[in-house]
């Protein structure tokens, strides 16, 4: 079976804190090897007059350039803590809705709802197991929070709830581009809008693999794979204050 590499979480010009354009952003996802996106803008600025707009575009570039893009909203609680992208045609639901609601609203119409990045602001203290059968997944990978290797809490929360584990570049920009991606069944044919809902319906299934490096992400919490992610996040947490320190320095001089 034909399977898509998707680029998972990806955030536009529709975002508060980006200013990527959607076409911008399938030149470089289309080049870095991706066949599609799952863009989800933040609730925090959006409405539902803007929500007809990015569906809109997105059907649009994917109808044009073939380059798929499933459109969704990222939803953040009252707190900003816990957030949770939601992917497919549902309704907007507002800004800052109380998740136990959401999960529902998404699941009765048939969306796709994750649970994003549990690193950020320890969002994994607030989760609840009882949302579990209303999720489609959990991100156990989010490139912005977890850095070169896998959340272990958010894998055994996959595995302890039959959770799919999801992947998330959380992109932003440039910063954000690395080898994660959710691969899901290829449709074959149809508009942006039918090939999406097809992902989508695949995503309510289960029927995604989480990949880094073209691997399985569950291969990096073990065994060679893991001891190797391990050091290199070790290796990355004590530079990157020293390289923003130095991008710092450089910014105010310039």
């Amino acid at each position: 079976m034909s399977m898509l590499r998707l680029a998972p979480h990806v955030h536009s010009c529709f975002s508060d804190d980006s200013d990527w354009q959607l076409s911008r952003l399938v030149r470089v996802l289309a080049r870095a090897g991706y066949d599609g996106a799952l863009v989800c803008d933040h609730d925090r600025t959006m409405d539902a007059d803007l929500w007809a707009r990015v569906q809109h575009e997105c059907d649009r570039l994917g109808d044009r350039t073939g380059f798929l893009l499933v459109p969704g909203i990222e939803y953040q609680d009252p707190d900003h803590v816990v957030h949770m992208p939601v992917f497919g045609r549902a309704p907007f639901y507002g800004r800052s809705p109380v998740i136990d609601d959401l999960v529902s609203w998404a699941r009765a119409d048939d969306a796709a709802a994750v649970f994003a990045h549990p690193q950020r602001r320890e969002a994994w203290q607030r989760f609840d197991p009882a949302w579990a059968d209303r999720l489609s997944g959990i991100e156990v990978w989010n490139r912005k929070y977890d850095g070169v290797r896998p959340n272990g809490w958010a894998l055994q929360q996959a595995e302890q709830h039959r959770l799919a584990a999801t992947v998330a570049l959380d992109w932003h920009g440039t910063r954000q581009l690395y080898p994660l991606a959710l691969r899901v069944p290829s449709p074959q044919h149809g508009s942006n809008r039918e090939r999406g809902d097809a992902v989508v319906a695949a995503m309510l299934a289960g029927r995604m693999r989480a990949t880094a490096f073209g691997v399985d992400v569950q291969r990096f919490s073990h065994g060679l794979l893991g001891q190797s992610s391990r050091g290199f996040e070790s290796a990355r947490r004590w530079m990157a204050p020293r390289v923003r320190r130095v991008e710092n320095l450089l910014r105010r001089a310039s």
